[in-house]
């Protein structure tokens, strides 16, 4: 099958079961409509398989730069050059379809960092669809109410994600980001009879559209600027510092760019200070939370800052404020993390400190390294939400680890996927964020900016720490069961199996950047234009031991030579929180009330989240409330009474002349005598 078919067919075939679900499946399918969805998801994983080995082997054969794949062949020259954020030798497919003007043309580009972000996004989804199919079940395996609308919303967010990473330009970019928008926004509220769950969705649609404004404004300001909003283009004129009309680019414009897209993925992937929305989000039903939260929503903010890695890196202040922020977020919800109780929230949390410490790559130039997180962070953490999931099912609903405890007996499937996607998430060596995790501290450590690496460990002791005080509490002690719970039992498969899938990616995901390759040689090869850094990025990797080969190209030393300190300090972290946590929560369970007793404001400050919502809530929620309840008044009792006093004037006079027309004729004749004879005195008196 050829590439332009493969490409079309990975978002639409979401799309054609979601619509066949909504259109049929209420009265012909009803509990068996998640049968279309995951044939519609399956088959988008299959065509990027095929788009992933298509592309890998042209990168074997040494790739080539800019073939066109079109009906109507557009030969225009920023469309022969390989794409600016990877290496030289890769292979980059585009299918136009639309005419030549540069904002309507829809362009899917096919590129390494594209069938990276599919294979995720596909992946993940497939496995939180089939687990759906047991979760939305009650314990007699009857559907839910609203079954066939979950599911037709669950494969319009696959189409809505595969249509951001598709695009080939801004403005397709932008219809993506918003119908994911769109689509979490249905998704979170699901539940809408309850007022929790309305509120997190209208939370998360309206922060959202804050981030969205800036990232609006940001793509408007590249058209004004480059003349064209296709990614090719846009990119080979920052490279040479030339706008449309090619007059230098200014520092200044490029920073304000770059800087109103990163408003976009600060909303979107949820980073300070517009994070608030996705802790809220945990309304939702578990799968949803899975899938916000693991590969797709939350994400999309990282895949875009990757993409446009050639306009942030050409702002120093950008590039300072990406990693500035990330390393800001990435300690901040890693403290509340360590005293939430609800599961969810706590992943939702690490989702967040995990976000962070991607940004902080992003940052420091570590483009490849965070998208090698991003990878290896969907399998584990996915599998970690499924897993409270499963928790949640068997504790009927309850999942405040305060309120249950020893259920790695009744629940062993859910315990050992927990554990090790919990490990792999507390960066144990050889699991799956040991091996990016340690690729964006030693890169941090060795930028211009060294206190993001030490940020960084920091927040790799504490993501140790309150990963397995979740798990101590949940699974381990006595067994100790909710009340209205009898007895624990594990979950069908239709739960289990995805568990055990994910819970493989959480052990090898790793290897994949590892044996594959992320970085200069891999599979996403270097990011940087045509192999070359721009001057910002040469001391970063200059300082990290890197050495410049012949024809610009950069080699990372990872963990060669000086890089094996990092390796043991990072792992040394990882086992210390860990043992913190088992001695605190299950040798010693009164020190952890001792130690929040004895801290008091401090503990009540990351119990309470810093007062984050609290403060928008006086600061801006609170006096918009009042200006909304002015402006109504005004409307109401102001512009209604003027309003009303014009009206009164035609009603006034309409009332007194209605007294005119009675209807009788010699009414209408006496009208007519005493207007003849008002005229004739007129007349007469001024004769």
């Amino acid at each position: 099958m050829e590439i332009k078919t493969l490409a079309i067919l990975i978002p639409l075939l979401p799309l054609a079961g979601s619509v066949l679900v909504g259109a049929i499946g209420l009265r012909a399918l009803r509990d068996r409509s998640h049968w279309l969805v995951i044939a519609g998801v399956a088959g988008s994983l299959f065509c990027a398989a095929n788009l992933y080995f298509l592309v890998k082997t042209e990168l074997g054969r040494g790739g080539h730069t800019g073939q066109q794949v079109s009906e109507t062949a557009i030969a225009d020259a920023h469309h022969q050059v390989g794409y600016a954020n990877l290496s030289e030798s890769f292979p980059v497919y585009e299918w136009i379809s639309a005419g030549k003007a540069a904002w309507l043309n829809v362009t899917m580009r096919v590129d390494p960092l594209t069938m990276i972000m599919l294979l995720t996004v596909l992946s993940v989804s497939l496995m939180v669809v089939i687990y759906s199919v047991g979760y939305m079940r009650d314990h007699h395996g009857h559907a839910e109410r609203g079954y066939e609308r979950f599911f037709a919303f669950l494969g319009l967010f696959v189409f809505s994600m595969c249509m951001l990473v598709l695009a080939g330009n801004f403005l397709l970019l932008y219809l993506g980001w918003e119908l994911v928008g769109l689509s979490s926004y249905l998704l979170i509220g699901f539940y809408y009879q309850k007022p929790s769950a309305a509120a997190a969705a209208k939370k998360a649609f309206i922060v959202n559209r804050i981030g969205d404004f800036g990232f609006g404004l940001g793509i408007l300001l590249i058209y004004l600027t480059f003349g064209t909003l296709d990614y090719q283009g846009v990119f080979d004129l920052v490279e040479r510092g030339l706008t449309g009309e090619g007059l230098p680019l200014s520092s200044e414009r490029i920073t304000t760019i770059a800087l109103l897209l990163f408003c976009g993925a600060a909303g979107k992937s949820a980073q300070l200070p517009l994070h608030v929305w996705l802790p809220d989000a945990m309304e939702g039903p578990t799968p949803v939370s899975a899938l916000i939260h693991a590969a797709t929503m939350v994400t999309a903010g990282v895949y875009m800052v990757a993409r446009c890695s050639v306009i942030f890196s050409t702002s120093p202040v950008a590039m300072w404020i990406v990693g500035s922020i990330g390393a800001a977020t990435a300690l901040f919800a890693a403290t509340i993390a360590m005293t939430q109780f609800d599961m969810k929230r706590i992943l939702a949390y690490s989702t967040l400190s995990q976000l962070g410490m991607m940004f902080l790559a992003l940052g420091v130039g570590a483009f490849d390294s965070a998208m090698f997180h991003l990878f290896t962070h969907a399998f584990f953490k996915a599998c970690l939400f499924l897993g409270a999931g499963s928790v949640m099912h068997a504790m009927a609903g309850e999942i405040d680890i305060r309120r249950f405890s020893g259920l790695r007996r009744s629940l062993p499937i859910t315990y050992w996927t927990f554990l090790i996607s919990g490990a792999a998430l507390a960066g144990v060596p050889l699991l799956a964020a040991f091996w990016s995790k340690d690729e964006i501290i030693h890169a941090a450590l060795a930028s211009n900016m060294p206190w993001l690496g030490w940020i960084g460990l920091a927040t790799a002791f504490l993501t140790a720490f309150y990963t397995f005080r979740m798990i101590f509490m949940a699974f381990h002690n006595d067994e100790r069961l909710p009340r209205g719970v009898e007895h624990a039992h594990e979950s069908g498969p239709w739960m289990t199996v995805p568990l055990v899938v994910l819970a493989f990616g959480a052990i090898f995901a790793g290897y994949f950047g590892v044996t594959v390759g992320f970085g200069h040689g891999g599979f996403l090869g270097l990011f940087s234009p045509h192999g070359t850094f721009h001057h910002y990025l040469e001391p970063v990797f200059a300082a990290a031991g890197t050495k410049a080969e012949a024809g610009g190209h950069v080699t990372h030393a990872s963990h060669e030579g000086g890089g094996h300190w990092l390796m043991w300090l990072s792992a040394g972290l990882a086992f210390y929180g860990i043992w913190n946590a088992w001695y605190f929560y299950t040798r010693r369970p009164a020190i952890p009330f001792a130690v929040a007793m004895a801290s008091g404001s401090i503990y009540r400050l990351f119990y309470h989240k810093y007062y984050v919502d609290e403060i928008y809530d006086a600061v801006i929620v609170r006096p918009l409330r009042r200006v909304g309840e002015i402006c109504h008044g005004i409307d109401r009792f102001v512009i209604n009474g003027i309003l009303w006093v014009v009206a009164a004037v035609p009603r006034a006079m309409g009332f007194f002349l209605r007294g005119w027309q009675q209807g009788a004729m010699q009414g209408y004749a006496l009208g007519m005598v005493i207007g003849l004879v008002a005229i004739l005195w007129f007349v007469l008196a001024n004769a």
